[in-house]
């Protein structure tokens, strides 16, 4: 891989715990020293149970959220203060896709109307050399003349696309999709997942991929990193993390996935048993 592009650097998150009759209960650790860094073109796994911290860990690495502690850079520079001229630039250079893109979306205009509100927002041409930006994106995403349609006329995996061009448009570096197959059915989860895929290899963008679901992590990442009670317990090749886990808790959580064939269940019991 090549340089980093994003890295957290014993980054917290605490919430204060909630007002007791004798004062004010303990904090709530969601994330707790975490170090991490995604290389520019890497798509990063980060998988754990809910409540694991991943999804406030995602807010914190797309700039969403500011950590009670730690550092958080992105092309080696901080992050900087919320709703600040400089983080809206920076905030260009790094997108969110979600989990629910009918939330996401506002049901109120256009596909293509939202899309191009959003290069106004930065300040950036519909128009490039005479290629309507809008309708190049959405083509490449598998919308092609559906721009004009409104959410609720879209299926399912066509606003998630519709979500995923959003992000797209401005052309980032680095996109955090946290949970962004679980809301879809198993079908359409392979489309949305082989459309990022594709969408990777060829744009070289760096995704953070956030999911609770090992079996989607192992398909679309490079590298995974084990999260648990707000920290990171294991993190390594994709390959290897699956092969020869380290922690118990990622043995646990490999050993919940349903095997694809009998033999690989028996050859899989047998290397539990050994280790």
């Amino acid at each position: 891989m090549t340089a980093a592009v994003l890295e957290l650097r014993d980054v917290t998150r605490h919430y204060g715990g909630k007002r007791q009759w004798l004062g004010r209960g303990a904090a709530i650790r969601a994330v707790d020293g975490v170090d991490l860094t995604l290389a520019a073109g890497e798509v990063l796994g980060i998988v754990g149970e809910s409540g694991s911290g991943k999804s406030t860990l995602g807010r914190i690495a797309a700039g969403i959220e500011a950590p009670s502690s730690g550092m958080v850079t992105f092309q080696g520079q901080r992050y900087a203060p919320i709703d600040t001229a400089a983080w809206r630039r920076q905030r260009r250079r790094v997108q969110v896709v979600f989990q629910n893109p009918s939330q996401a979306l506002d049901p109120r205009l256009t596909i293509a109307a939202q899309i191009r509100g959003v290069l106004a927002a930065h300040g950036i041409e519909a128009l490039e050399r005479g290629v309507d930006r809008t309708e190049a994106i959405l083509s490449r995403v598998g919308l092609t003349g559906l721009g004009t349609r409104f959410p609720h006329q879209l299926s399912g995996g066509q606003l998630q696309r519709a979500v995923i061009a959003r992000a797209l448009v401005l052309s980032p570096e680095v996109i955090v999709c946290d949970e962004a197959v679980s809301a879809l059915d198993v079908s359409v989860q392979a489309q949305i997942l082989n459309l990022l895929k594709d969408l990777q290899a060829e744009l070289g963008v760096a995704y953070l991929f956030i999911s609770h679901d090992l079996g989607v992590v192992r398909h679309v990442s490079h590298r995974i990193a084990v999260m648990q009670r707000g920290r990171i317990v294991e993190t390594g090749p994709a390959s290897e993390v699956f092969a020869r886990p380290q922690d118990p808790y990622t043995r646990s959580l490999i050993a919940a996935l349903p095997a694809a064939t009998p033999a690989a269940r028996r050859a899989r019991d047998a290397a539990r048993q050994a280790a």
